[in-house]
């Protein structure tokens, strides 16, 4: 699990002050806090430490001598820049149910030649710190053209640990007929008429 250093962020220092000196704000909340923690991060380390995380992923943050099991609940960006303006954390007890989301990932993409028609991009779900999933891999090798993906073929959702908040019945990806294969066969088609 990838470490995030922070810091204890005074009340008094605008969020925009913050940005300014590279920093970017945040605050940890959860159940077994006695309030929201109110942190800073700078901004190069929270961009190493979120390299291939998105919301739904587990983390530990460090934050003085105290380490945190979080989880990335929401990340703010600057829809102009792309940088990270704000950072919510949730804290993680062992015994307290999630809510998270694990991100499709497509494996063998370069062996499929048709075109893959993807639906579901994020898999959201319920279950405890422990058995949570941030990633659910789809192999495509050996898919055809008409082959489909619902959420009831994922390995997520044979685990009966894991609560989903999606329909099984959801259609994850199709794989359809390249529209450029298939223009030159209608040309010829016409052609021959």
């Amino acid at each position: 699990m990838s470490v995030l250093k922070a810091e204890k962020r005074s009340g008094g220092v605008k969020a925009s002050r913050l940005r300014s000196q590279g920093y970017v704000p945040g605050c940890i909340y959860g159940k077994n806090l006695d309030g929201s923690i109110h942190i800073q991060v700078r901004q190069s380390e929270l961009r190493q430490a979120l390299a291939g995380k998105s919301r739904g992923s587990k983390l530990t943050l460090s934050l003085g001598s105290k380490k945190y099991n979080v989880l990335i609940k929401d990340i703010s960006r600057n829809p102009v820049t792309n940088e990270i303006e704000n950072l919510q954390l949730q804290n993680l007890v062992s015994d307290e149910v999630v809510t998270g989301t694990a991100k499709v990932v497509l494996v063998n993409k370069e062996k499929i030649s048709s075109f893959i028609q993807q639906r579901v991009f994020e898999i959201p779900y319920k279950a405890l710190p422990s058995n949570m999933v941030e990633e659910v891999e789809v192999d495509l090798e050996g898919m055809n053209v008409g082959s489909a993906v619902k959420v009831s073929d994922l390995d997520i959702a044979r685990n009966k640990k894991i609560e989903l908040l999606i329909d099984p019945e959801t259609l994850v990806l199709s794989i359809v007929q390249n529209k450029r294969t298939a223009e030159p066969q209608t040309e010829s088609a016409e052609a021959e008429a």
